[in-house]
């Protein structure tokens, strides 16, 4: 562990353009809801009678509000915090050597971390908008309104500033992330695999040296990254970037 941890620092901090691919896997390690786990998509369905990508859609938005916002405010107590690797992600962009962070994950984990330059592709909970006149809402608007959350000044419905399924992502934003992946010369992969969608997704742009990947779950895909760590990344990114050893695992 110890030269990996060695080899991520060099890679990371001698880098000339740094690229962060931000996965789900960060959200669950800073204490997000993961809709995604079996046990709580059982949960879920159990309690809702509909499973979590039926009601986390465009057209049940649109046909059972009620619903929709019921489940959603249940996300929305589940927004976590910003844990010590996200931090550290905040650092080395404060230092000049992360230039960008690309996310699907809706939770502005970056952002609430202290990030300045972040492409949230699915865009954030914490931005809402009137479905009529784009008044902007904060998220503790939607989370303690009774009933259907409703602009104040034209009593539409709010609009969650997400990407529900069933709609694309805005085009802007996917042109944005990869010319950021075109740039970078060493592209850091925290929190998914290497055939997720977004790596496989960006990786097609990349034409840069080194490829450094922290992520919980091992899978045969990461072969393909330069270096990779397994571990959160609230306990190995921190690591690499203060240069801390582990001398009690050596590899």
């Amino acid at each position: 562990m110890e030269n990996k941890l060695k080899a991520a620092r060099k890679a990371i901090m001698n880098s000339s353009y740094l690229v962060c691919l931000q996965g789900h896997n960060t959200s669950t390690d800073c204490g997000c809801l993961d809709y995604r786990d079996p046990n709580i998509s059982f949960d879920i369905e159990e309690r809702y009678g509909y499973a979590s990508e039926e009601m986390f859609n465009t057209s049940f938005y649109n046909t059972r509000p009620e619903k929709f916002f019921k489940y959603y405010k249940e996300i929305l107590e589940h927004t976590g915090t910003p844990g010590e690797g996200v931090l550290a992600l905040a650092e080395l962009e404060k230092e000049g050597i992360l230039k960008c962070t690309i996310t699907r994950e809706i939770f502005s984990l970056a952002r609430r971390g202290g990030c300045k330059n972040v492409v949230e592709l699915h865009g954030s909970v914490f931005h809402n908008q009137c479905s009529h006149c784009k008044k902007e809402y904060p998220l503790e608007y939607v989370k303690n309104a009774k009933g259907l959350p409703a602009c104040e000044k034209c009593h539409k419905v709010i609009r969650p500033q997400v990407c529900l399924v069933g709609e694309q992502v805005d085009n802007a934003l996917i042109t944005r992330a990869a010319e950021e992946v075109e740039k970078a010369d060493v592209l850091l992969l925290v929190g998914c695999t290497m055939a997720q969608k977004l790596a496989t997704t960006h990786l097609k742009y990349f034409g840069g040296s080194k490829v450094v990947l922290i992520n919980t779950e091992e899978h045969y895909s990461d072969t393909r990254a330069d270096i990779v760590i397994y571990g959160t990344i609230s306990e190995i990114l921190p690591k690499i970037i203060h240069g801390e050893s582990e001398d009690s695992e050596k590899l």
